[in-house]
């Protein structure tokens, strides 16, 4: 069975990156390698302007998936939202098909966002502040985006439903549990437009960037429709075992940025921790199927949210 890194392995990086990255009329020597996963990553400058270049095999992902990504991110950058910028190529197009050796690789391209991601180590209340001020612009702007009728995402039930279909019950008894109690409350919440949309589902610090006094978020490959609140309780997840004094300031400054653009009532607040528990089970699935991200790091994370969140203890093997 042919892989995802079998596929974008037909890909010559330097000639190739070069050739589609021409498209975007990239500065000669500029263009660098940044990342070479799923997304094969390129960083290049046009007249010293930096900018990002995303290309993956088209068997890896559709023509049809990548545009999802790239209109919604069009629709945010161009509604007020503060996230990098999508770039059309000379031809005036959101995305480049490219062909070598048989096979289609899709390019597309953004800004570069100026600045160094949120600290992990040492984060400030102007940091999350200004983290809370651009997702609430960032949902603002998804109220209003109504997709091409061929364009489809992901909702929170395909999420749910690859959580519960990647556990065994037998070796995870007490994750069933968990999932078991959480299902009626999902099922339950309510679905309007004023609390639920297209969301970018993975505000992690990697995703926000702070040059001093704005955050700007990054990162839109696959939104899914899912609840807001599900994206405002993300950011928490990795800070999860800072002791209350800590956290609190932090918590406090984001909901306050994030209600200075976007009402956020307290009866959503309250249901955050379950939102953590729903994501916390995701984690779970996410390191069972990735069996060499398992170890201390790992394990030690998903304790740091269940000490946070009072989630049910969950077994990592």
């Amino acid at each position: 069975m042919t892989s995802w890194s079998d596929r974008n392995a037909e890909l010559d990086r330097e000639r190739s990156g070069r050739e589609i990255a021409s498209l975007w009329d990239a500065d000669p020597g500029s263009l660098r390698l940044v990342n070479d996963n799923i997304n094969i990553v390129y960083r290049f400058e046009v007249c010293g302007r930096g900018m990002f270049l995303k290309v993956c095999a088209a068997a890896n992902r559709s023509i049809t998936e990548q545009r999802a990504a790239a209109e919604y991110l069009r629709h945010l950058a161009s509604n007020g939202a503060e996230v990098c910028a999508p770039v059309l190529s000379r031809n005036g197009r959101l995305i480049e098909e490219f062909w070598e050796g048989g096979n289609v690789f899709l390019g597309w391209v953004t800004d570069e966002v100026p600045g160094r991601v949120i600290s992990l180590d040492a984060p400030t209340v102007a940091e999350f502040r200004a983290w809370g001020v651009a997702l609430g612009k960032m949902h603002r702007a998804a109220e209003s985006y109504v997709p091409s009728p061929e364009l489809t995402y992901l909702t929170w039930k395909n999420l749910w439903d690859q959580t519960r279909d990647g556990m065994d019950r037998e070796d995870s008894e007490p994750v069933w549990e968990e999932y078991e109690q959480l299902t009626p409350w999902l099922v339950s919440l309510p679905e309007t437009s004023a609390v639920y949309g297209l969301t970018h589902t993975d505000i992690r610090t990697e995703n926000a960037v702070w040059d001093g006094a704005q955050v700007r978020i990054i990162d839109f490959d696959e939104p899914v429709y899912h609840w807001y609140a599900s994206d405002i309780m993300r950011p928490f997840l990795e800070f999860a075992r800072l002791p209350a004094d800590r956290f609190d300031p932090l918590f406090d400054a984001f909901l306050a940025g994030y209600r200075a653009v976007r009402e956020f009532p307290d009866t959503w607040v309250e249901e955050l921790p379950l939102f953590a528990r729903m994501k916390n089970l995701g984690f779970y699935w996410w390191i069972s199927v990735n069996s060499t991200k398992k170890g201390d790091r790992y394990a030690e994370w998903l304790e740091g949210i269940r000490v946070r969140f009072g989630a049910t203890r969950l077994r990592l093997d």
